[in-house]
């Protein structure tokens, strides 16, 4: 861990210090600029833009543990650099620059306002919130493909087809439950949990008004007064046929609350026959794994990815990780390995910007990919993965598709 900290110092911090200079004032204007169309190039500039602390963080004092807000940064970068050694080894030239999006001399804001993208050809963000927002209008004013692998967000983009968010949205998610519902328990009483908030509102309305998978209108809704389910207002307030077994859907998106939810359903579900379709922030549940924590009721969730630990694919990158890292992979590498390899190959056989060509997903490394334009009144507002699987957890044991 300590030799690969120093390393990533010495490698990256004289590219952040050369990214540096030339910051001016204003933003330069664009409005003149026109739309070319894709070109090849031999060599392309990829920008990556991920929060790693630099300027914040006492390495001396962290040699060795990084900490938790700096991880995620570096294991997205190292997930980067494994897939621009494996492309490098393929005979791709990357130009790659790396930038802090926390660091305190040069910010998103001041980067976009700098001549230091004028000739990027990709940018990788791993962003959330207002960061997001401003590189993905920056793409749009500058016909730059952006490529969002780190949040779902849609960063409020109105006719931008240089925006891709690669993890689906939270009404992509809910598409794809009331599909399965419809396709796997179609004669279920189906009653979808929530609480006043906006976010869970939000679920509900995605899945009321979801109309390309129709349920049955009867389907019921159950707003929580409190953290705890009162069982009188489920199984008697809301009306369901008591002949019929129950399909719930637990629109809560705080996952410590889930559980406790999940364990107030368990010693209904034989006898109602429950199952539980849950938001895909269950992800991080680690208890549903084991046999005896949730006996006799499925237990479903959607993710974007599923990393299968034993497939050649997978062993190869937790293989070069641990060779750079020395310790065990996350998800987020392989996020970042995957956004560089799949859009490298979008820009190696169509050139850039490829928002015509987004649609081809002939190259995935491990995750299959359906990136398709979201629109709005026929005009392309932005471009999103709606690729998702479904796990399940019965008794433990988990199978997914």
């Amino acid at each position: 861990m300590i030799r690969s900290i120093f390393f990533f110092l010495i490698v990256f911090l004289p590219l952040l210090t050369l990214a540096q200079v030339k910051v001016v004032e204003e933003h330069p204007d664009v409005e003149g600029i026109r739309y070319q169309k894709a070109i090849k190039k031999e060599k392309y500039n990829v920008a990556v833009i991920t929060p790693l602390y630099l300027d914040s963080v006492d390495l001396a004092n962290h040699l060795t543990h990084l900490p938790r807000p700096m991880q995620q940064g570096i294991d997205f970068l190292k997930g980067i650099e494994i897939a621009a050694d494996t492309l490098n080894r393929l005979g791709v030239k990357l130009d790659i620059h790396v930038y802090d999006s926390k660091s305190d001399s040069l910010s998103v804001t001041q980067l976009l306002r700098s001549k230091l993208l004028d000739s990027t050809d990709l940018i990788l963000g791993n962003l959330a919130g207002n960061d997001l927002t401003l590189v993905a209008e920056f793409a749009k004013l500058r016909h730059v493909e952006f490529v969002s692998a780190g949040s779902p967000a849609d960063a409020g983009q109105e006719a931008n087809p240089y925006f891709t968010i690669i993890q689906p949205r939270l009404i992509s998610h809910i598409e794809k439950i009331h599909r399965s519902i419809h396709y796997r328990y179609p004669d279920d009483n189906v009653i979808f949990i929530y609480r006043d908030v906006p976010a869970e509102k939000n679920a509900l309305s995605y899945f009321r008004n979801d109309i390309l998978n129709p349920l049955p209108a009867k389907f019921k809704m159950l707003s929580l007064r409190d953290d705890s389910l009162d069982m009188s207002r489920l199984w008697v307030g809301t009306g369901i046929d008591t002949n019929k077994k129950t399909t719930i859907v637990l629109g809560i998106l705080d996952p410590t609350l889930s559980y406790k939810l999940l364990k107030q359903l368990l010693p209904y579900a034989k006898q109602r026959g429950i199952k539980v379709y849950a938001m895909p922030t269950a992800e991080s549940l680690k208890n549903l794994g084991k046999t005896d924590e949730f006996p006799t009721m499925p237990i479903y969730y959607t993710a974007p990815h599923f990393i299968d630990k034993i497939t050649p694919a997978s062993l190869y990158i937790s293989k070069e990780y641990r060779r750079l890292m020395g310790g065990y992979v996350t998800d987020i590498v392989y996020r970042g390995f995957e956004s560089l390899y799949f859009f490298t190959g979008l820009m190696q056989k169509y050139g850039t910007p490829f928002y015509e060509h987004i649609g081809d997903n002939a190259n995935p490394f491990i995750t299959p990919y359906k990136i398709v334009p979201v629109k709005e009144k026929g005009t392309v507002k932005y471009y999103e993965n709606k690729y998702l699987y479904i796990l399940r957890y019965e008794n433990g044991i988990l199978t997914y598709e």
